[in-house]
């Protein structure tokens, strides 16, 4: 093992909130992604078609059959039927 001297070793670099700001958002949006898919596929459906539109819906319609596929999507779909079922309101 090399030892080294307390002051040889590099300072810590100074916090970055904005890189860390970046990431919390990417990273909410992310698990929003894989966890409500069926959100972006309706928000992309939403939109005016264009080709870059056409080509983030394919991505988004195989995210959404991954995401029913594993199982991740389970949790949200039971609170949603739930409310549903409380609310009497129907999905449409």
């Amino acid at each position: 093992m090399l030892k080294t001297n307390p002051p040889d070793l590099a300072p810590p670099s100074p916090p970055q909130p904005l890189r860390t700001s970046a990431f919390v958002v990417y990273a909410t949006l992310a698990l929003l992604a894989l966890t409500i898919p069926q959100s972006l596929v309706g928000w992309l459906q939403d939109k005016n078609s264009s080709e870059l539109q056409e080509i983030m819906l394919k991505g988004a319609n195989v995210l959404q059959r991954v995401s029913q596929q594993t199982g991740i999507a389970i949790p949200y779909q039971r609170a949603r039927d739930f409310f549903l079922a409380a609310t009497g309101k129907t999905d449409d």
